[in-house]
Formats: structure tokens, sequence, C-alpha cells
């Protein structure tokens, strides 16, 4: 049965917003309730009955419903309803009390979402805010309320006046947090970086080091360099340690299962990673949570902060990240957030690299033949190139960067070798389309070095299949670099930005 929020993914718009198009359609831009109401049409959505009857009552006792903030449902929850997640909540321009924390998925999504938004775009007013959620501006003011009491977010007037501008300057809304601090570790094929950021994303000190081969002495070396960054900044808190690593991970964010390319099989990220926090003046210190996400997921967490900037959009969350360096990632994003899957198979979301594209073709690194990596990948471009040209006996394979600066340079074997790399990435995402229903993609990482070279190709290859003939779908350029890091820093930001909606409470 489809649910409240299947209508808000579909239409591209917040659950929110849904509920007001359901209980008070009069309040909704026409563009955007026609997007609604076509969703609710194709899917079906039936309205729960307990939701109405609870909108009905919105002016009686604040709501409490059962839902943990990470997202999660206890066994005995799941089993007994779903009734959370079809909720319909009229929206109201009335005073209400409502409580800002874990137990109503329709607030937390919504002050999830819109703390995302404020850590992208800030400083940023609550009229701007209202017309990314698409809410009504009293609700931005009921959340953003206890948010600002707990000392969560701050508001004041933005330095910047507008020249010749009368009144008082706008006032925007900022993440509050000068001592925080933030470590991201990118655990790559060939380099690891580790680096401390605030929870702006402003990255403070950075240190690298090539990856060893043993995961033992990486994780050591690691740990050392957390510290160390640690130690130098007294001044702040360190709130979070993300780590992006490639390959699945475990459904709880703590062990790395394969890297492939690597030869490392269940390796206990968090735990060697586990650092106390000195910062507690309990007895017994807790540590700092260490969540470890597969690299290209946390490449589409960081790819969704950079949408969640431009205002344009708004409708427009959904999407697939393909990340393709060494190997091929993939990173679902719906409704802004990134999606894992469910159970305890959650981590193994995104593996697409490894779909076999070419029966019986190369060995891949993961034990199988023919998978999409091993044609489509920054690192597949060597074999390919020397497969156009006749190679010279002790002459070393060029990499990714070399073959990009010699199709700049005219050379035609280098561009034929692009050429080909854009059709087996138009294959593999034409596969990902159909299998996960969502049209729109971004491609990331070292591939897009070569972008002039490759995309025509792709598209072309794309445009052959089922899904280019029966979708509108679209594939975007992304970023080549940056997400490695950046992503891991993400993890941290986006882990601590979950915890900040559930424990905050409204005053009275």
């Amino acid at each position: 049965m489809a649910t409240l929020r299947d209508v808000a993914r579909l239409a591209g718009v917040s659950t929110m917003t849904v509920s007001r198009v359901v209980n008070n359609p009069g309040d909704v831009k026409s563009d955007t309730r026609a997007r609604v109401e076509s969703a609710i049409a194709q899917l079906g959505f039936v309205p729960n009955a307990v939701g109405r009857l609870l909108a009905q009552k919105r002016n009686r006792a604040p709501v409490s419903l059962s839902r943990s903030i990470s997202g999660e449902w206890s066994h005995d929850e799941r089993d007994r309803s779903n009734v959370d997640d079809e909720l319909v909540l009229q929206a109201t321009s009335g005073r209400r009390n409502l409580v800002v924390q874990g137990s109503s998925s329709l607030s937390g999504d919504t002050a999830r979402t819109m703390l995302r938004i404020v850590r992208a775009a800030q400083p940023i007013s609550r009229v701007d805010l209202a017309r990314r959620l698409e809410v009504n501006r009293s609700t931005v003011t009921e959340i953003v309320k206890p948010l600002i009491a707990s000392g969560v977010l701050c508001e004041a007037a933005s330095e910047q006046r507008t020249a010749g501008r009368l009144g008082r300057p706008p006032i925007g809304l900022s993440l509050r947090g000068d001592r925080s601090l933030f470590i991201g570790v990118n655990i790559g094929v060939r380099r690891t970086h580790v680096g401390a950021a605030t929870n702006g994303g402003q990255l403070l000190n950075e240190e690298s080091f090539d990856t060893p081969a043993d995961s033992n002495a990486t994780l050591t070396r690691v740990h050392s360099i957390v510290e160390r960054l640690r130690d130098s900044m007294p001044e702040r808190s360190l709130v979070c340690i993300g780590v992006s690593v490639p390959g699945p991970t475990d459904a709880g964010r703590k062990q790395l299962l394969f890297a492939p390319h690597l030869g490392w099989r269940d390796v206990p990220v968090a735990e060697a990673l586990a650092i106390e926090d000195k910062q507690r003046t309990t007895k017994s210190n807790t540590r700092v949570p260490v969540i470890v996400e597969n690299d290209a997921t946390a490449a589409a967490i960081y790819e969704a902060r950079t949408h969640l900037r431009d205002s344009t959009n708004r409708g427009r969350n959904d999407f697939v990240l393909v990340r393709a360096g060494t190997g091929i990632g993939v990173g679902l994003v719906l409704g802004g957030e990134v999606y894992r899957g469910t159970g305890t198979d959650s981590g193994l979301l995104g593996e697409f690299g490894h779909m076999t594209i070419v029966a019986g073709g190369k060995t891949c690194a993961c034990g199988n033949r023919g998978c999409w990596e091993v044609y489509a990948s920054a690192a597949s471009a060597a074999s390919l190139y020397e497969n156009e040209r006749t190679s010279r006996s002790g002459e070393t394979p060029p990499r990714f960067i070399e073959i990009v600066a010699r199709a700049e340079a005219g050379e035609l074997q280098a561009q034929a070798t692009l050429k080909r790399i854009g059709e087996y990435l138009g294959i593999g995402i034409s596969n990902v389309i159909v299998g996960l229903g969502v049209s729109r993609v971004v491609v990331s990482g070292r591939v897009v070095h070569g972008w002039k070279f490759l995309q025509r190709s792709l598209r072309e290859a794309v445009a052959g299949t089922m899904a280019g003939r029966l979708s509108n779908w679209s594939v975007e350029q992304g970023e080549p670099t940056g997400a490695g890091l950046g992503g891991a820093l993400e993890v941290a930001i986006e882990h601590y930005l979950k915890g900040l909606v559930g424990s905050t409470r409204a005053a009275a």
C-alpha cells in the first residue's frame, strides 16, 4: 500500500506538502498541487483514517508517534502498524504545541531536511526556508523555536546590506557550533585522507598517506592521526567521526564487509578507531561515534548537500549518483536523503559496479567475470587503451589522467578509449535506471576528467535502451574530486544533524 512518503518522493515535495494538498489544497500552489495529485493518482494513495482523525483533533493535546530519530523501527513496532508513515496532519497557521523529536516521523523528517538546508545555505531566512520546504512560515517557526532555544540554531541580521535599502536588514538562520569538530576518514584504494572540519564543512586540517596493504596498519595510522588532529584543537569538541570505505558495510555501519581492490574482509573499522570523548565529565567517558559508510553512499550524501545549496533544485531531490574511479559505486538519494536499503542487507545497496554487463568477460577483483567496473571505471582505461594500440615492450600502461591528456592532444587511440568507456557507462546506467526506477543520474569521480570525450557515447548508449525510450532520463556531470574526504565528513555531520532533532524539545 502506498504511503504518504511514497507520494512525497514521487512528487518531489515534502510530506507536509502532501498533507496540505489532501487536507487543504487551496493553500498550495497550483503547479505543486497538480504534481501531488498526479502522484496520488499513480500510486492509488488512500489517506489513513487514523491520520485524518488526528488532523481533526490538531488543536488538542500534541500527537506523539513512535518512530526513532534514525528512522529505524523495533520489530514489535513494525509488526504492529505502519500508521506513522501514513499520517496526514493538516497544516494550520494557528498556534499549536509541536514536539520536535524522533517520535514524530513527519516533524522529524521536516526538521532534518530544514537543518540540512540551513547548513547548506546559511544564513537563510525563515521565508526562504518555508519556500524551499513548501510549507507555511508558521510551520517553520514552530520547528525553529525549540532549536533556537536549545542553542542548535542562531538567528541574526545579515552583515550584508543592500545599498539604499531602508528598514531592518534581513534576519538569517545559521547552525551554531563554533566549538564543534568533525573528522572524516576516506580510505581509498591508493591513498587515505583524514581531515577535520566544522559543522559547516570548513576544512581545518588534513593529512594523507599511501594506503598500506594491511588493514590493521591502515587503521592504526588513521587512529593516531585522528588523535593528533583532535589534540591540536583543544578548544573544540570532537562530535563524530565519519569513515568512507571502498566496499559494502554492515547494516549497523560499523564494519567494512569486503573491499575487493584491497582484499580486506570483515574489518571492524569503528572498533579500531574508537576514541574517548575527553569533553565528557562523567566517570566513564563515552566514545565518540564512528560511522562507517560505503564511499559511493558517502559521495551521494556530499552531492545531495550541493543540491540543497541551489534553490532551483526543488522537486528534483531524487537522483542516482554513479561514482566511477578505481571501481564503480552507486548511491541512491530519495527526497534529498540517501537511501541505504532495509534490514540486515542495508549496507549492500549500490554495489552495481559488480553487476555483469559482459557474460564471461574479464575477471574482476571481486571474483566475478564481466563486472561493470572492469569496463567503465577510470581504472579500466589502461587495459582498454592497450587494446586500441600496439603496446611496446617494457612500457608502463598510462593512468586515466594521462589518457585524457593524450585525447586532449588529439591522439585517436586515447579518444577511442574514452568513447568505449562512455558506451560501457551508458549500458550500466540504463540498467540502474530500470532497476531503481530513478531516471536522474549524476556521474562523479575521476572518470569525469574525460567527460568531454565520453559523454556523447554514454548518452547514445542510454538512448538505445528501454530506459532511454520509456523514461524522462537525464545524465549530469558531477564533481571529479572532493567527494572522498568531503563525503566522509558529510557522513559525520549528517549523523550529528539527526541526533540534534532527536534530542530537542519545544518549549511549552
